[in-house]
């Protein structure tokens, strides 16, 4: 019998906290996709010839309507993010790296299926040296449209 009276004297803290903090509430903005497109390769001081001249990466993918955080990172540091208000549907997401005379332009491009207007992004990195580099866009939901 003690035992039993203990355990319920126990419960008390418990559920006095649960009955002030409420129940758990997910904001309306919480995260409800996060996407990632990255390509990946050789680059070198410009204007050396460069080996392949462009790489580009392509994905296809279905985004629900929302406004999204958009970036463009680079070797070089990231473009400011940007927010888009995309309706639900599919989208055509490309990434692509060119060597120009000096600089590297990375180039980041979301558009429906079949269209050529988009959002679009772009930003350029120099390098002094030859290595491996990465460069990337994210999306990131937010909120509702």
């Amino acid at each position: 019998m003690r035992a039993r009276a203990l355990a319920r004297l126990l419960a008390l803290p418990a559920l006095a906290l649960t009955l002030v903090a409420g129940p758990a509430v997910t904001p309306a903005s919480a995260v409800t996709e996060h996407e990632f497109l990255t390509g990946y390769g050789q680059v070198g001081p410009l204007p050396a010839p460069v080996t392949p001249p462009e790489n580009c990466v392509y994905r296809t993918l279905h985004l629900d309507a929302g406004t999204y955080s958009w970036t463009l990172n680079s070797p070089g540091g990231s473009a400011p993010a940007d927010d888009i208000q995309v309706q639900d549907g599919t989208y055509d997401w490309r990434l692509c790296v060119y060597p120009l005379s000096l600089v590297y332009l990375i180039y980041t491009k979301i558009t429906p299926p079949g269209q050529v207007y988009g959002f679009s992004k772009e930003t350029t990195f120099s390098t002094s040296f030859l290595h491996t580099a990465t460069w990337g866009s994210t999306l990131y939901r937010w909120g509702p449209l």
